[in-house]
């Protein structure tokens, strides 16, 4: 079978070259459209937390955690009951506090420990006095003599 371009190297020539041209012009198209849609590329390394306060705090179950951690600053680590506290500076000093809980009283109930306070002091008061009585000295019951002596009786 015999094509019409068959032995035209002319013909021939000219189809490659069309087709070069072809593949040269998507390729410019591509590299625009490349260029244009690719934003440019910024890396930021943050090598440290961008934190504005001068102490950062966490939770820790024990004093190996707060060793264990690397602070920038000064660190202040809890426990979650709140009855430990450490603080801990760059250097790696560890200082260790026990804590507690103050709990703010309004005026009734300072009051009322005030009165609780008098009751136990007089109660004390009281204990102190019959500590100082002598174990030979009898205890009067001024009750019982007055009730004897205005007492009626009904004999005949």
């Amino acid at each position: 079978m015999a094509y019409p371009f068959y032995g035209n190297n002319q013909y021939i020539m000219q189809d490659l070259q069309n087709m070069r041209d072809r593949i040269d012009n998507q390729m410019r198209q591509v590299q625009q459209q490349g260029q244009q849609q690719v934003p440019q590329v910024t890396q930021n390394f943050q090598l440290a937390p961008s934190v504005n306060s001068e102490i950062e705090g966490r939770y820790a179950n024990n004093i190996d955690e707060v060793k264990s951690t690397f602070v920038i600053k000064t660190g202040i680590f809890v426990n979650k009951d709140f009855t430990t506290l450490w603080v801990k500076d760059v250097t790696g000093k560890i200082r260790t506090f026990n804590t507690e809980e103050v709990v703010e009283m309004d005026e009734k109930d300072r009051e009322i420990l005030l009165l609780k306070k008098e009751i136990e002091e007089m109660k004390g008061m009281i204990s102190h006095e019959y500590d100082n009585t002598s174990a030979d000295e009898p205890i009067k019951d001024q009750k019982s003599a007055k009730l004897q002596t205005g007492k009626r009786t009904n004999a005949k």
